[in-house]
């Protein structure tokens, strides 16, 4: 019959720092990034670059919305018009809408879930009018709502911010 040997602790744990510090040295290594001298130019630039005074913000969807109600006719006649004139008096002919959301109340009290068919007819309308605030828009999502009269949309424009 085999003796077997008093497990040894301290040893065990010895060789698991030791495989620890090992597996360290490769990540930093790995993830250095070192150029080597000779790689690296010997005299800096004959004329440095010009110093700005304003640095470019990294672009992104502002969360503060900006929302107006409409009436969404349901034969689409001056939807198109009067969706223009509430985003000028909105946000202004210079705004970039990165993303709209519609919340369309249904026009028929007893089918309440219908409010995203008024919602969707707004957004068939408007994408395709190319207006000008839209056109940095990245997506224009049809829900349904509760805010209005029926067969009125809610509009919620999240604006970019930065990049300029």
């Amino acid at each position: 019959m085999a003796r077997r040997q008093p497990v040894n602790a301290l040893g065990i744990a010895g060789w698991l720092f030791a495989e620890l510090a090992l597996v360290l040295m490769i990540v930093a290594l790995g993830s250095d990034d070192h150029v080597p001298a000779a790689a690296q130019p010997a005299t800096p630039p004959a004329s440095p670059a010009p110093a700005t005074s304003a640095t470019a913000s990294p672009e992104g969807l502002s969360l503060t919305t900006r929302s107006f109600i409409m009436s969404v006719d349901g034969s689409g006649a001056g939807v198109v018009d009067e969706f223009r004139r509430r985003l000028l008096d909105e946000v202004g002919p210079d705004a970039r809408v990165g993303l709209v959301l519609v919340f369309g109340k249904s026009r028929d009290p007893s089918v309440p879930t219908q409010g995203t068919l008024v919602s969707q007819q707004l957004k068939d309308l408007v994408v395709p009018a190319g207006l000008p605030q839209l056109r940095t828009m990245n997506d224009m999502r049809a829900y349904l709502g509760s805010d209005g009269a029926p067969g009125d949309a809610k509009v919620e424009l999240f604006l970019l911010g930065g990049g300029r």
